[in-house]
């Protein structure tokens, strides 16, 4: 029973990066973000920076290794010059255009934006341009956008900015995540699966909040994550529907 895929019934299904880490493509990379679409998941998670122009780009790591010849922070350089810096490798995703076409193929999909804080210069005006950016583009796109981060500064001013704003607290700790997560008045909270008990989630839930789980990778641990009955699971396996 442990090796067949359990029924997910009622848990929105997440490609983490796209198509998942088990996946041939690479994560964050055009053909995984939609691929993942194309297989079947109900959404998509994607790592989320700001370049040095104020464009949102699906990149995970802090500095440029592997996008030849750059080097630094994606925050350090433009989007023109991260597209001539990636010419020899993998193009770097420009997030706007990437969901626009996402959402045109597949409607009904929703799209999660892990948002990773690394400033090439003044921190405050960094997230506040960041925060702006992402505004910008949820009032742009007509889709379900969820907002993650494990920085609650950047959470409070996403929350003061927008109200509406479907924030999810990247939390490590799920008691005192949960608490954070009320305070801050986010819509959820994002943990990995293994720190998170079934009687936790209930709290959560009591608690009016949404629950998206990651670090499921496998049938077996598929079927664990779904018995704790999460909202959401950033999976990295295949879905077929």
């Amino acid at each position: 029973m442990a090796c067949t895929a359990p029924d997910t019934t009622g848990v929105r299904m997440i490609g983490h990066g796209g198509s998942g880490a088990g996946s041939d493509l690479p994560m964050n990379s055009r053909e995984a973000l939609l691929g993942g679409l194309q297989q079947g998941f109900d959404g998509i998670e994607m790592d989320l920076q700001l370049t040095a122009d104020g464009i949102l780009v699906a990149y995970h790591d802090d500095e440029l290794s592997g996008v030849a010849p750059c080097s630094g922070l994606v925050n350090s350089r433009t989007w023109t010059e991260l597209r001539q810096c990636s010419q020899f490798s993998r193009q770097l995703v420009r997030v706007d255009s990437l969901l626009f076409e996402a959402q045109a193929q597949y409607p009904s999909a929703e799209f999660t934006l892990d948002v990773k804080l690394f400033a090439a210069g003044d921190w405050w005006p960094y997230m506040e341009a960041f925060s702006d950016a992402i505004i910008a583009l949820d009032q742009g796109l007509n889709a379900p956008l969820l907002i993650e981060c494990q920085t609650t500064d950047f959470l409070k001013l996403m929350r003061r900015k927008a109200p509406d704003a479907s924030l999810f607290y990247y939390a490590t700790d799920p008691e005192n995540g949960i608490l954070e997560a009320k305070d801050l008045g986010c819509t959820g909270i994002t943990m990995t699966n293994g720190n998170i008990t079934a009687a936790q989630m209930e709290q959560a839930h009591a608690e009016g909040l949404s629950v998206t789980l990651f670090g499921v990778d496998g049938n077996w641990g598929l079927r664990r994550a779904v018995a704790k009955k999460p909202d959401r699971i950033q999976s990295d396996l295949a879905v077929h529907k």
